[in-house]
């Protein structure tokens, strides 16, 4: 039973205030076209010597301002499905979205000094830590505790990127973003999925749930403590392609051939199915089987397939039904020019991943990104500002 304690209060907290994905999902898409812009803007060499901008910022922001916005934003909300106890809101969550507030600005400005934004963000990623896991111990949900690990991850990560800027570092990020998705998507997509056809779930095979969650886990593991002592890249490559054959054979038991016919799934598989590419390309490239390729734009392809597709495209898919959802709508029945966003953003990834390293790779990516979610911005945005059309609180 969802815990509501006065409704008159809560009424009277502006829509934006009343619950995580709002101010959190809002954010972190415009931050995404802001610091996209400025990042483009630099590599055609129109940047100002005010701002931060570098390829490390980019992979900073793009993981830690963007995903890491959207993330916080599904989890706090998802918290109250989960237990039944209120999602952070009002002052405790303006609080929450001023921290990655600051932490945006100050990254971004030269004039901050470093430390100001890397205590704003790691405390961004605590504090959402606490909220959540306060939550999933009360009412002792052991299965959804591995979150607060991922968050705490997140923070530890953001305070060692934010300062020294490595780009193993991001790829440690982005690979940690991937793995939550993986865990979550193959709870939620398969669900979707037999739901909105009426069908029922196929049965999971528990071992392979087991092992492609352990592989995560591994690959994690090893691939950190790479980053402090030697560790054969072999192992590594090792390691992402099995994760990778493991996630085909989770997801050819989704019904991908029920959810074509459905954009607010299509979207989803196709995307999980961007993000296991990836990986697949990764290990190729650590393992270097595709030797006549050079061995960094084959990682920077497979980074992005996972970046651009697996991560953008999925988020995007995710928070349009989630704001549809709980604003009292159904996701059966997606705002005009939904299904257009879904295809700009596998239009993005195709574009960044086939045409790099030309320039046209960077500009093209970036306006079909641009225009993806600037369609979400408008026709969701105003979702987001507004209260529950049904009248309900949240």
């Amino acid at each position: 039973m969802l815990q509501i304690t006065d409704r008159k209060k809560e009424n009277a907290l502006h829509p934006l205030w009343r619950m995580p994905f709002r101010p959190l999902f809002l954010g972190g898409v415009v931050w995404s076209c802001v610091a996209l812009l400025l990042w483009l803007l630099t590599l055609l060499g129109k940047g100002s010597a005010d701002l931060r901008v570098s390829a490390a910022w980019h992979a900073h922001e793009m993981l830690f301002g963007f995903a890491g916005a959207i993330v916080v934003g599904f989890l706090a909300t998802a918290c109250q499905t989960w237990t039944g106890l209120r999602a952070p809101c009002g002052r405790i969550l303006i609080l929450l979205c001023s921290a990655w507030l600051l932490a945006r600005l100050g990254y971004l400005i030269w004039a901050v000094p470093l430390w100001m934004p890397v205590i704003a963000e790691v405390a961004f990623f605590i504090a959402a830590a606490f909220m959540v896991g306060r939550r999933v111990l009360a009412v002792r949900q052991w299965r959804n505790l591995f979150v607060v690990p991922a968050l705490l991850g997140f923070a530890g990560l953001a305070a060692w990127h934010g300062i020294t800027q490595s780009r193993p570092l991001a790829i440690l990020t982005l690979l940690l973003v991937a793995s939550m998705i993986l865990v979550i998507g193959g709870r939620v997509i398969p669900f979707f999925t037999s739901r909105r056809f009426n069908l029922q779930a196929r049965p999971k095979i528990l071992w392979l749930e087991y092992a492609g969650h352990g592989l995560c886990v591994a690959l994690l593991v090893i691939f950190a403590a790479s980053l402090l002592m030697p560790v054969p890249r072999f192992w590594l490559g090792a390691l992402a392609v099995l994760l990778g054959l493991v996630q085909i054979a989770r997801c050819a038991r989704w019904r991908v051939r029920e959810a074509l016919r459905e954009p607010m799934l299509w979207s989803l598989h196709l995307n999980y199915w961007l993000m296991v590419a990836g990986l697949l390309l990764l290990g190729a490239a650590w393992i270097g089987l595709l030797l006549p390729i050079n061995t960094f734009l084959l990682e920077s392809a497979a980074v992005h397939a996972i970046a651009v597709g697996g991560i953008g495209g999925i988020i995007l898919s995710m928070i349009t039904r989630v704001t549809l959802g709980h604003t009292g709508r159904s996701p059966l029945q997606p705002a005009p020019a939904t299904t257009l966003a879904f295809i700009l953003l596998l239009a993005a990834t195709l574009a960044r991943v086939l045409l790099a390293p030309a320039m046209v790779a960077y500009w093209l990516s970036t306006l079909l990104w641009l225009l993806g979610y600037g369609i979400f911005l408008w026709r969701y945005g105003p979702m987001l500002l507004s209260p529950r059309i049904d009248g309900q609180p949240g």
